[in-house]
């Protein structure tokens, strides 16, 4: 997939990705340009990634928090245990900043609104409410390449899109529920490299990384963050495309 930050492939080999119907070469040049090596084949679904970071300055990168833990230039990824995760009764109350209305997570829309409600069908539970509204999108949204930066209602209306777009709708949904989410962006492993991608964080009584464009609940720990924050926050990417380096250590 390919966003204005040249965003992730969905879960395929590269010589199928880079020969999607409607993928020009434009766009998997900036795919293959932006992605970053890494010196380890890794299996599917992980739940613990050690690695170091170099060839970026720290400062103002998310590279530390959560499941996500940082020591010097060497980062921990850990998967949450989905068994062990906290819940709450929807609404959940005391966390304003991650309900939020915004340009481009529009929760307060009626449509967005409207559809939320219809999905979660009167569920409370924030766990059970947090998979209904992933495994929605996730079967709902046409996986497909964007050059755009999309809103959750543009998304809601075309019903299409790369990982921005699942996640941009994603958020608003789960925000218009009374259901805390946050957007990551960052990068995730696939055939050898990492890919520019984005996915939501949501609090069910801790905190979440899911993955509704690659189908991951949680998401899985080749998810390296490196900010957090609405479509706005990503333009620090920039300092990072053609400049991280990953250097694999241990997993599991």
């Amino acid at each position: 997939e390919e966003s204005p930050l040249g965003f992730t492939l969905i879960a395929e080999p590269m010589a199928e990705a880079v020969n999607l119907p409607g993928l020009t070469s434009d766009v998997s040049d900036i795919i293959l340009l932006t992605s970053v090596p890494f010196n380890i084949d890794l299996p599917e679904d992980i739940s613990f990634l050690k690695m170091q970071i170099k060839g970026i300055d720290f400062e103002g990168f998310d590279l530390n928090g959560g499941r996500q833990s940082l020591k010097g230039d060497i980062v921990e990824i850990n998967t949450e245990d989905i068994a062990e995760a906290g819940h709450v009764s929807l609404p959940v109350s005391g966390m304003d900043r991650f309900l939020e209305d915004s340009p481009f997570i529009q929760s307060k829309a009626l449509e967005i609104v409207k559809l939320s409600r219809e999905i979660l069908g009167g569920e409370k539970d924030s766990l059970a409410a947090a998979r209904k509204l992933w495994l929605w999108v996730y079967t709902n949204i046409e996986k497909k390449p964007s050059i755009t930066l999309p809103s959750a209602v543009d998304v809601l209306k075309i019903r299409q899109g790369d990982c921005n777009e699942h996640t941009a709708l994603y958020t608003a949904l789960a925000r218009a529920a009374g259901l805390p989410a946050r957007i990551s962006t960052g990068l995730v492993y696939r055939d050898g490299y990492f890919y520019y991608h984005a996915w939501p964080e949501v609090f069910t009584g801790q905190w979440i990384d899911i993955d509704p464009t690659l189908g991951q609940f949680p998401a899985d720990a080749t998810h390296l963050r490196l900010v957090r924050g609405d479509m706005d926050k990503q333009l620090i990417l920039l300092r990072a495309i053609n400049n991280i380096a990953l250097i694999g250590i241990e997993y599991k």
